[in-house]
């Protein structure tokens, strides 16, 4: 049977999750999705509106959502590029890369640290509303975390952190000489061909992008805030931790080079690397952790969301905007979800990848 045909189960449940108005409400539904085997795309679809109040035609199959924390693992994988070039090692202390980055004990956190969320820096500032608020730039959120406390030793216990991530960015700023947003572009999505992905507000504006519903959490912006994810603000802040816009083709482009099944600038060593279970040879972990909350660099390996036919090697994440996408090294499958609607990620998620992965997984 062919692989469209098997994965039609996998589409009728996705049409019937928008037209009930389980993953947006008020017809203002936004659903695209892209299915990879063995680095093909297999089925390719859009549902809904695109979602702005004063737009309602069809979504096109080209929509760009912000992907939120999806942007975290690529930006690992930019990072990666210079790991490759012997520019970085995983094991280096941020603070020789980054001066005045080691005070307030945060002298032994490394960039494997970062990218594992291990660093005992926090997932937001306390001061976060208050700084996008006023519209901060993202060198005032790197000043702040260069003043923190770490919330505990670095290697000791996982904790997701955005602001680890946002350290990520400077590094590769302070080493490559360029924005992050610019090195990205040159040097990740061009050579992999994703024509739709910027870091910041894609180059035509609005005009292709999604709605992106309010969360309910006050940390992100209701729909009426001038700083929250709709916010011109925001788009364009180009946050390393949530703020890549992308399209369901170009992320299933970008999986189906980690899988080594499409061309592109990351060595196999490089991609090996980053999906390979980073935590369990962290000494200082607990056991629990490690088999609880696994992480790659900048992946998570064996989430709930990717379902429960999927290998324990599967990597992915997923983004509180109402984004997923996971690959799964064994069957080959690389899957993408995105919607704009942040509750998705309690049953959608995880059932629409069983049936994908009982579709294709062999």
């Amino acid at each position: 049977m062919p692989f469209d045909s098997r994965l039609q189960r996998a589409m009728r449940l996705l049409e019937a999750e928008v037209q009930a108005d389980r993953v947006c409400a008020a017809n203002r539904v936004s659903a695209a999705t892209a299915i990879y085997c063995a680095g093909t795309l297999e089925h390719l679809q859009a549902m809904g509106a695109p979602g702005w109040p004063e737009r309602d035609e069809p979504l096109a199959e080209d929509a760009i959502f912000l992907i939120a924390s999806l942007t975290k693992p690529v930006v690992c994988a930019g990072v990666m590029l210079l790991v490759q070039e012997g520019l970085l090692s995983l094991d280096e202390p941020v603070a020789d890369l980054l001066p005045g980055f080691g005070a307030h004990g945060k002298e032994a956190i490394t960039v494997r640290h970062l990218m594992t969320h291990t660093s005992g820096l926090p997932d937001q500032l306390e001061d976060n509303v208050a700084l996008r608020t006023r519209h901060a730039p993202l060198a005032d959120f790197s000043r702040a975390v260069y003043g923190l406390e770490p919330l505990f030793p670095a290697g000791t216990r996982v904790r997701y952190q955005s602001m680890g991530i946002l350290m990520l960015q400077e590094i590769a700023e302070r080493l490559t000489g360029q924005r992050l947003r610019d090195w990205l572009r040159e040097r990740l999505f061009i050579p992999l061909g994703m024509r739709d992905t910027t870091l910041g507000l894609p180059a035509d504006g609005m005009a292709r992008t999604v709605y992106a519903h309010a969360s309910g959490d006050p940390l992100y912006g209701n729909e009426q805030t001038d700083w929250g994810w709709n916010s011109a603000y925001w788009r364009d802040l180009g946050a390393p931790w949530g703020g890549l816009h992308a399209t369901a083709r170009d992320l299933g482009v970008f999986l189906s080079h980690i899988l080594g099944e499409a061309a592109g600038p990351l060595s196999a060593a490089a991609r090996r690397a980053m999906v390979r279970d980073q935590t369990a040879a962290l000494p200082d972990l607990p056991s629990h952790e490690r088999l609880a909350d696994r992480w790659g660099l900048g992946f998570r390996l064996g989430a709930r969301a990717y379902g429960d036919l999927v290998s324990p090697q599967t990597f992915g994440h997923t983004g509180a905007t109402g984004t997923l996408f996971w690959a799964d090294p064994e069957s080959r499958v690389a899957c993408v979800l995105l919607t704009n609607r942040p509750d998705a990620s309690r049953t959608l998620f995880s059932r629409y990848s069983n049936a994908v992965a009982a579709a294709l997984g062999g």
